[in-house]
């Protein structure tokens, strides 16, 4: 199994202790398109052309730990893209 793979399934069985870094890769490998709400910003803001549904990380830094409800809301924006293909 690819690092890709174990990531993948690392965030869908258990979406405590994810860190920025390690969804921010699965996101941009999958599409979506990452900006940063304001220069200097701690907040990322994620979309998909093919999705209407915004995905908002905050990072303080590399090695954060992201909150439950942002992770979760990531899992169900790429189950929504899952779906349209």
């Amino acid at each position: 199994m690819t690092s890709k793979v174990k990531l993948f399934n690392k965030i869908f069985n258990n979406p405590k202790n994810i860190h920025f870094i390690e969804l921010n890769s699965i996101l941009l490998e999958l599409g979506y398109e990452r900006r940063q709400s304001g220069k200097g910003s701690s907040h990322y803001v994620y979309s998909h052309p093919n999705i209407d549904m915004l995905v908002v990380l905050v990072s303080h830094g590399k090695n954060d730990v992201l909150p439950e409800y942002q992770v979760k809301k990531a899992i169900q924006s790429i189950r929504i893209l899952q779906e349209e293909k």
